[in-house]
């Protein structure tokens, strides 16, 4: 039998009453090794391809975990075959979860997403193409094309600096509300979402919150707070 891994945190720490059912409406339970616990529920193989509802069950686990203690959220689809390499992960890995378990204490994870403006610096539309009438004119131009894909390039260049910027002013405006940062930058021309990350103590949460709804950027930009949630984003480098 097969186990969907959750979230590890430490023993010994009893989550409250009322875990939500699992993915594929599996109990979940919780198993201790060592002065750590681990969330796991049995997993059939088609439940290794995510639908929302799955990740949804998924997230609520892991949520309800999260409200009492510190977790260390796993992604989805790590999947264990059995008990015993439960048993051997939390053993194996004691001291370096341990050590992130201490570096996330008493932190959630707050997000802003920024939709960016597809008329101005955010988006490939700065590049200058070549207009299509002269387009038949310079099939047959090397020097033509690798002109017109400068331009464009200088356009996405632009983009980028214009996402820079905007990246640096919003941790500026918000320093002092967070312990770390992170940022995922469009992964496409045509993608016109920024997200930030941000680790807030706890007990700040609801004062980053107003700070980042007051606002004032330079730029005109929508802006999508949420959170907190569990760190996510940060716990990267203990993906199995």
């Amino acid at each position: 039998m097969s186990y969907l891994l959750y979230c590890i945190f430490r023993s010994p720490a009893q989550p409250r009453p009322g875990i939500p059912l699992g993915v594929g409406g599996k109990p979940v339970f919780v198993l201790a090794q060592n002065g750590l616990s681990a969330g796991l529920s049995e997993l059939v193989e088609s439940d290794l391809v995510p639908d929302i509802s799955q990740i949804l069950a998924y997230e609520a686990v892991v949520e309800h975990l999260y409200r009492d203690q510190t977790v260390i959220p796993m992604r989805y689809g790590c999947q264990l075959e059995d008990a015993s390499e439960a048993v051997c992960l939390l053993e194996s890995h004691r001291d370096e979860y341990g050590a992130l378990l201490d570096e996330l204490e008493g932190l959630g994870e707050m997000g802003i997403h920024v939709l960016l403006d597809s008329s101005g610096a955010g988006t490939e539309s700065d590049a200058r193409p070549v207009p299509p009438k002269s387009f038949p004119l310079l099939v047959n131009s090397g020097a033509a094309y690798l002109a017109a894909k400068r331009e464009r390039y200088l356009g996405l260049d632009r983009a980028g600096r214009h996402e820079r910027l905007l990246v640096e002013e919003l941790w500026g405006s918000l320093a002092g509300l967070y312990v770390r940062r992170k940022v995922e930058f469009p992964d496409s021309a045509r993608s016109r979402l920024l997200s930030l990350y941000f680790l807030v103590p706890r007990g700040s949460v609801e004062s980053f919150r107003q700070a980042a709804r007051h606002l004032h950027l330079k730029d005109s930009v929508k802006l999508l707070l949420s959170g907190p949630w569990p760190p996510y984003n940060f716990v990267d480098s203990l993906e199995r």
